[in-house]
């Protein structure tokens, strides 16, 4: 496999790689100062290390240092809890984070960035990259709340790259302009496509309307990525978005026929996806040319994906950017195919249609919730009998988490408090409902299709709890 940033620096030293804020970084000197990076990291010795990160050049920096030092990389979601942190981190074996932004944690060795530059560097010896490397570690939520470790390799990294290129049509020329969060799939997805590709990034630190709107002017972007929530709040500010944008692909969430519709007739080059970080974002999409967009398909597969679903419904996948495994799961695999656990179908026409993703899985602005991690949490709570977590339609984020509360303290402050320290506050219910009871099915088990259908019947008639 080829050292991407090496053959970025021997094609195009010169060429800006980086733009942040009022810095700016060439291939030259970010692979240089990777290289630098690299052989300082060499000295703590260990092959696999935490970052504590945000959308910031330190952070880019870091992440090709790890690269050019071979260390895989495992990406924290800053916005986790201590709790939720140290869980997925000993469940990988992880002892020392290197963090580029201030973190206090119990249990760990805990690495300033900046502190690295006092160090003393080792000779690093190229060692040739092989495509079945572990380039980076993910964690995605699992149907038991356990989140899942995934496995990126080096040639699932490439593949995915490749098949995003083809279809979204960007090259050495375009500006990739990048919002979402860099420990995500879709922001490190950029990251490694802006230096294969051997183009310029303009990272951005946080979302900001006016901030967005202004950059794709005066920076030229050709390209870029936003989850649906971020189309919706720039359309209120704008629906000019310069002369230069090529492409804005949709990922992260389900996105509105209305919310797509706007963007088109005002223009805008929008192209629906559907990706997971098992398979290192996106295995569809379709562009705003084919009228299909508005049909509720999330696209056709990519040249490099092969799709297909299986007598029970389920969505099977099988591409070089499919994760060799988890870490800490089994990977259920059918022929070579992943079983997605999706229920979707394709039409005659090679669409993809998506019915239920993942049914327990609530996507709220990009972020995965799953139902039982809240559950399990709020059973610590004394005095409550049962609960049940329902996913509801959101306006602006597109799902919510409601939860119903059978026994218990009866006042929604306990439960907000006990869940405010181990949860993410992306994760907290919307809604806190207290009821007779959660219903179960014949055999014991919580029904959350039963119970969503009696807080609907009871939302809809006004009926009190």
């Amino acid at each position: 496999m080829e050292n991407w940033l090496k053959a970025a620096n021997e094609a195009v030293p010169d060429k800006v790689a980086v733009k942040f804020n009022s810095e700016m970084i060439t291939y030259e000197a970010l692979y240089e100062e990777a290289l630098l990076l690299a052989g300082k990291i060499k000295t703590l010795g260990e092959h696999r290390m935490g970052v504590f990160i945000y959308n910031s050049l330190d952070s880019l920096k870091l992440i090709h240092a790890m690269i050019q030092a071979r260390v895989e990389i495992v990406f924290i979601n800053t916005r986790l809890t201590h709790h939720e942190i140290t869980a997925q981190l000993h469940d990988v074996g992880v002892t020392t984070i290197i963090a580029a932004k201030p973190l206090e944690i119990e249990g760990f060795e805990v690495i300033d960035f900046r502190d690295l530059y006092e160090w003393e560097p080792v000779e690093l010896e190229e060692h040739p990259i092989r495509g079945d490397d572990v380039l980076s570690i993910m964690f995605t939520s699992g149907t038991t709340g356990r989140a899942k470790a995934v496995k990126q390799t080096y040639s699932n990294h490439y593949a995915s790259a490749k098949g995003c290129e083809t279809r979204f049509g960007y090259s050495v020329d375009s500006v990739w302009m990048q919002i979402n969060p860099i420990f995500h799939i879709s922001g490190l997805s950029i990251v490694l496509r802006s230096v294969i590709a051997q183009c310029t990034n303009v990272l951005v630190e946080r979302f900001e309307e006016e901030k967005i709107l202004n950059l794709l002017e005066d920076e030229k972007v050709t390209h870029t990525s936003l989850v649906p929530v971020m189309l919706q709040r720039l359309l209120k500010c704008s629906n000019d978005f310069g002369p230069h944008l090529q492409g804005i692909l949709l990922g992260g969430a389900g996105v509105t026929k209305k919310v797509l519709k706007e963007a088109i007739d005002h223009d805008l080059p929008v192209y629906n996806s559907f990706g997971m970080t098992e398979t290192c974002s996106q295995i569809v999409s379709v562009p705003y040319s084919d009228p299909n967009i508005l049909n509720g398909t999330v696209g056709k597969a990519l040249e490099n994906v092969e799709l297909k679903v299986d007598g029970a419904g389920e969505l099977l996948v099988k591409a070089e950017n499919v994760s060799p495994g988890y870490l800490n799961a089994e990977m259920e695999r059918v022929d070579g195919y992943f079983k997605t656990g999706d229920l979707a179908r394709i039409d005659e026409a090679g669409y993809l249609h998506i019915l239920d993703r993942r049914s327990d899985l609530i996507i709220s602005g990009g972020e995965n919730i799953y139902p039982k991690e809240i559950e399990d949490r709020v059973h610590e709570v004394d005095g409550v009998e049962s609960c049940v977590v329902i996913k509801v339609q959101d306006a602006q984020w597109g799902e919510a988490p409601v939860l119903l509360v059978q026994g218990g303290p009866g006042n929604e402050g306990d439960i907000l408090r006990h869940l405010s320290k181990t949860l993410a506050r992306y994760k907290m219910p919307r809604e806190i409902h207290f009821v007779d009871e959660v219903i179960m099915t014949s055999t014991g088990k919580v029904s959350r299709r039963k119970n969503h259908e009696q807080y609907m019947k009871n939302h809809q008639s006004g009926t009190p709890d």
